[in-house]
């Protein structure tokens, strides 16, 4: 029986309140990762590029894959590169095409889930083209290897990785383990294969996947009725920086070091960044 002063609470209302609740934890935890990332992409920035020991390490292994043939040491996986060589701006055009008929037939939800998915791979690229461009610069820290143009982040690991990105986003929960998969091998050759052809250094590539995954966090603090797990996002948000911490380390602090080493750990980081991100998503990305 009710007395005088008690409240009446329907389920209705107690779940909706739960849900803001748990709403409001996802966009805490996904705009946090957010921060993280950016802290890491400033971090990898400011050790590679902006000190004199980040600079001649990064530039000479960047002069030993300008010297050496293509794929020297990792004979495997130049069959892989030939494919990924040919990768031109026009496949992007294709690929976004394709994300827009997916989203199409995919079901419930299927115009957010779009506009979300195409949104992270231009956002990707564009803030990696800005960032690379307009904002940050490479000075001459030492004499050794003349003035050198900006290249962080990399635009050709970005641009593949946040097509993979969106792909994620776009497809129905069914198709994801495939896009997963498929996204982190394309994501993670590219990266390599930028380091081994010499067209980037392994601070750029670091940069790139962690300009994603950046993306991907602020995307997924939007509203939105999917369930998502703050565990996963976390772990998004500190294992992206972890990998490129791994990937330093391995390339130019170990003894093994070298071309090969920044080759294939750059890789791991672009296709670990796809892998991670997989996890966090929601079951469904619905409106």
């Amino acid at each position: 029986m009710l007395q005088d002063g008690d409240v009446v609470t329907s389920a209705p209302a107690q779940q909706s309140s739960w849900t803001r609740s748990a709403r409001a934890r996802v966009s805490g935890a996904s705009l946090g990762g957010a921060l993280v990332q950016a802290a890491a992409f400033a971090g990898v920035y400011l050790a590679c590029v902006r000190t004199v020991r980040g600079q001649l390490r990064e530039n000479a292994l960047h002069e030993t894959a300008v010297s050496t043939p293509d794929a020297a040491g990792i004979g495997w996986l130049r069959e892989v590169f030939r494919v990924v060589e040919r990768f031109e701006p026009q496949h992007l055009l294709v690929a976004v095409a394709a994300m827009v008929v997916l989203g199409a037939l995919s079901g419930r939800g299927r115009l957010r889930r779009t506009v979300l998915g195409v949104g992270v791979a231009a956002a990707t690229l564009g803030v990696t083209e800005v960032l690379k461009l307009e904002l940050l610069t490479r000075p001459t820290l030492s004499g050794l290897y003349g003035a050198i143009p900006n290249s962080l982040p990399s635009g050709h690991t970005s641009g593949v990785l946040g097509l993979a990105l969106g792909f994620l986003l776009v497809a129905p929960r069914w198709l994801r383990p495939l896009f997963t998969l498929a996204g982190a091998a394309a994501a993670g050759a590219m990266g390599a294969f930028v380091i081994d052809h010499g067209w980037h250094r392994v601070s750029d590539v670091l940069a790139s996947a962690l300009v994603g995954s950046v993306v991907l966090c602020l995307a997924l603090a939007l509203p939105s009725r999917a369930q998502a797990r703050t565990g996963r996002l976390l772990a998004l948000a500190a294992g992206v920086p972890v990998l490129c911490l791994g990937a330093l380390v391995v390339t130019y602090v170990l003894p093994t070091g070298g071309l090969t080493a920044g080759t294939l750990s750059s890789g791991v980081v672009v296709a670990g960044t796809v892998l991670l991100a997989a996890r966090a998503l929601p079951r469904e990305v619905r409106h």
